[in-house]
């Protein structure tokens, strides 16, 4: 008798202690379909939430001026820029949208024909300047700036493992930098400040891609010279871009 109430009370004591299989079996399937249903949401295109991307930026770009005359010549396969924007990006919600802002600075540089040539007005006094070729031989004639940039813009990836994506924006700046290199028969120098030069720059960009390569295409519609410089000479740059991050 004694053994018969000890073995009773043990296995009350295990009942209370232990949930039944059954238990357990109810228990496991509620928590896998949990989970189940939050990795389902986590791949639903309707519920997807886009993380910011596109954030560090490298481009390398072809650079030059439209509006030239036509006695003016590019060297075009010289003419090549760089570009490094570091952005942030604020996606809309669960949309394929998303804003993006941030910090720029863009090398363009410009290889030529063309000799920079100052003039007094003799009615205002003002110093001009003006682009004629040049009357001498050389080997190098390169005019370089350097923008410091504020780029502004929408953006638009697929909701893809692999993301397709189209930027669209504009650009405000700021001539940091400006300066002439000449080579030629006499040796090299190096001229900084070119006169009339307007500091303000301000276009409109575009990039479109896939994952971390997207073309890119940039075109001013400030133009290079002041009022007291050649009219109508605009910068541009087209390249690629590189996002790693």
């Amino acid at each position: 008798m004694k053994v018969i109430i000890n073995s009773w009370f043990l296995g009350f004591i295990l009942s209370l202690s232990f949930p039944s299989f059954a238990q357990v079996k109810k228990d496991t399937t509620q928590r896998v379909n949990v989970l189940k249903k939050k990795i389902e949401s986590e791949f639903d295109i309707k519920n997807y939430k886009s993380d910011p991307h596109d954030r560090l930026i490298f481009e390398i770009n072809h650079t030059g001026f439209l509006g030239l005359s036509n006695d003016v010549k590019q060297m075009h396969e010289r003419c090549i820029g760089f570009n490094f924007a570091f952005m942030f990006d604020k996606p809309f919600g669960r949309s394929n949208f998303s804003f993006g802002y941030g910090l720029g600075l863009l090398s363009h540089n410009f290889h030529s024909n063309a000799d920079f040539i100052y003039s007094r007005d003799t009615l205002t006094n003002a110093q001009l300047t003006s682009l004629r070729p040049f009357n001498r031989p050389f080997t190098l004639n390169r005019f370089g700036q350097k923008f410091l940039e504020v780029p502004l813009e929408i953006r638009f990836r697929t909701k893809t493992d692999r993301q397709f994506k189209i930027h669209a924006g504009i650009k405000l700046g700021y001539v940091v930098n400006d300066f002439r290199s000449i080579k030629d028969n006499d040796g090299k120098i190096r001229v900084y400040d070119i006169k009339n030069i307007n500091k303000l720059r301000y276009g409109v960009n575009f990039r479109i891609g896939y994952e971390q390569f997207c073309l890119t295409a940039c075109y001013y519609l400030s133009e290079v010279f002041t009022d007291k410089g050649p009219q109508g000479i605009t910068p541009y740059t087209i390249g690629i871009s590189i996002i790693p991050y």
